[in-house]
């Protein structure tokens, strides 16, 4: 089930491809651009080897007009036009008859509906085996008695081998039911009476469906959608590397009067890039590991520390000084004030500055006064400095900050620069705001898809119909909207989930609550145990246009091109 599945995605997504490039005019005029080398060649190649069938030697004079009508008369050249420049088209004067941008377009269609053809037989051999999921669990896990067991392995076998009779990529020989027309008579030997006739049955079909069925299957997928792939990505590139370079000296031709304004123009271009490159990206980004690197006392401070201490023992000494001198301190008494004038107390100069201020001018010929200014003075200097080495730690502590600050701008231009790059010139998009704009287009698609199968659960009903043998004394759940759909219906609600699931995994924000949420509805529209309706399964769609249709756009802004079920 697993490769069925990748097989059906990748045959969906390609299918999903050829659909935009045929719904979008401007996208098939630059298909069959990308594409025109490719048909020049093949006309080339058929052109030789016409040439050839008629055993003449390949020269210049072998291109001569004369000699070319006389080779390629008007319905072969025609023909060999049609079949290098447009293989799909099926009338053989549609080349000359109709414009080429519809033949292209034609031949986008005919790729994806081959592509849907694939992802059909896919999706139905993949419903094939959901729909017989209760007969695969009690032949693996082995419940129920031995018959019923035997029968529920033939069932499914023949589950299994009717998923891949309508293979039309699958030879005959590989087809398990050939067993039944190439098998020949044998010798039966004592083992073989003791089997039972269905393991003597079975056996042999289940041989050739592992031994020689599967292994080859994946290689017959590969081999049958190689062909009807989207072009590769140097095919796709290769006009934008050749015209945007003379598109744009044509367009700085036009913009500019003299080719000296020009060179001049694209010098100041050129040194622009550069200055912006070393001046805003390389050196912000420097400054930041020598910031890591480095230690807050490597970098430049407005006061240094030095300074500091040389304020702080001039303004001790100063008032040390002044208290020895006129209060008549004991040392005991000048270290305590030592400690004091540390800790930014004067309380002993100004009590000596109140009591000087009452009597100013004997205290200015005595020189107590001035001295008590300019004790302060010194003061004041001091709480500057250790305001401004405030400061200083905490441009420090945010150093950090401030340098991704100033590089986030930089690097913004580059990122946008980068996004614009990657999706004009190499066709890559990034995933943008919750995937990007072509995922939630890719989401509605398959939201619609859903509702439109669970509307229309009869399409495309089976041709055959398999009894599941019921182990005797089990609980059998109702039934459920899964055992009446069809097989192609169940396959394709499958591969939509599944692309819904994929969805929220890689494109929603992780282990949030609305990836939970999502995935939560997913698996409610997907039923493994097959407990809801097809009415249960239906509100679940509108539950999730009402939850996230505003949210991913699917109320308008993811619009595009659907490619139907």
């Amino acid at each position: 089930m697993s490769a069925l599945l990748a097989q059906a995605i990748q045959a969906d997504e390609e299918a999903a491809w050829w659909g935009r490039v045929e719904q979008v005019g401007g996208g098939t005029a630059w298909y069959l651009l990308q594409t025109m080398p490719w048909r020049v060649a093949r006309l080339g190649n058929g052109m030789l080897s016409a040439i050839r069938l008629h055993k003449q030697q390949v020269t210049l004079q072998t291109f001569s007009l004369q000699n070319l009508d006389r080779i390629f008369p008007p319905n072969l050249l025609s023909h060999l036009f049609r079949r290098s420049f447009f293989p799909s088209s099926k009338h053989p004067y549609d080349f000359f008859r109709t414009n080429p941008i519809e033949l292209a377009r034609q031949e986008c269609r005919a790729r994806r509906m081959e592509l849907e053809k694939i992802r059909d037989r896919r999706a139905k051999s993949l419903g094939q085996l959901a729909n017989a999921r209760r007969a695969v669990e009690q032949a693996l896990t082995g419940k129920g008695s031995v018959e019923h067991r035997k029968e529920n392995v033939a069932s499914v076998l023949e589950i299994l081998e009717a998923s891949l009779e309508d293979d039309p990529f699958i030879p005959p020989i590989l087809h398990p039911d050939s067993v039944k027309l190439q098998q020949k008579p044998r010798k039966l030997h004592a083992h073989d009476l003791s089997m039972p006739a269905t393991t003597r049955a079975v056996l042999p079909r289940l041989q050739v469906l592992l031994s020689a069925t599967l292994p080859t299957y994946g290689t017959l997928h590969d081999q049958a959608i190689d062909p009807l792939r989207r072009p590769g990505r140097f095919t796709q590139l290769w006009p934008k590397l050749v015209l945007y370079p003379p598109l744009a000296y044509f367009t700085f031709k036009l913009l500019f009067n003299s080719t000296a304004e020009f060179l001049e123009t694209m010098k100041e271009a050129k040194e622009t890039v550069i200055g912006f490159w070393n001046g805003w990206v390389v050196e912000p980004i420097v400054g930041i590991l020598n910031t890591v690197r480095g230690s807050p006392d490597d970098s430049p401070m407005v006061v240094s520390k030095e300074g500091l201490h040389s304020d702080m023992d001039s303004l001790e000494r100063m008032v040390l000084s002044l208290a020895s001198e006129k209060l008549n301190y004991t040392p005991e008494q000048l270290e305590d004030l030592s400690t004091a004038v540390r800790q930014g107390d004067l309380t002993p100069v100004l009590r000596i500055y109140e009591h000087d201020i009452k009597s100013p001018l004997s205290s200015v010929l005595r020189g107590s006064l001035v001295r008590s200014l300019l004790i302060q003075i010194q003061k004041t200097k001091v709480d500057v400095d250790l305001a401004l080495t405030g400061i200083d730690r905490l441009l420090q502590s945010q150093q950090l900050t401030f340098a991704f600050v100033g590089v986030a701008p930089s690097l913004a231009i580059l990122y946008m620069f980068g996004g614009w790059f990657r999706s004009t010139l190499l066709g890559v998009s990034g995933k943008g705001r919750l995937g990007g704009l072509r995922r939630r287009e890719s989401t509605l698609i398959a939201i619609r898809r859903i509702e439109r199968l669970l509307n229309n659960p009869g399409a495309g009903m089976s041709s055959r119909t398999f009894t599941i043998a019921e182990t005797p004394g089990s609980d059998s759940d109702a039934e459920s909207p899964r055992m009446t759909s069809t097989p192609l219906t169940q396959g394709l609600l499958l591969l939509s989930v599944t692309h819904l699931r994929s969805y929220a995994m890689e494109c929603l924000p992780a282990r949030s609550s609305l990836q939970q949420a999502f995935l939560e509805d997913v698996e409610d529209l997907e039923d493994p145990k097959g407990k809801l309706t097809r009415e249960d399964q239906l509100r679940v769609v509108d539950r999730m246009w009402r939850n996230y249709g505003r949210l991913l756009g699917w109320d308008g802004d993811a619009i595009g091109c659907e490619t139907g079920p």
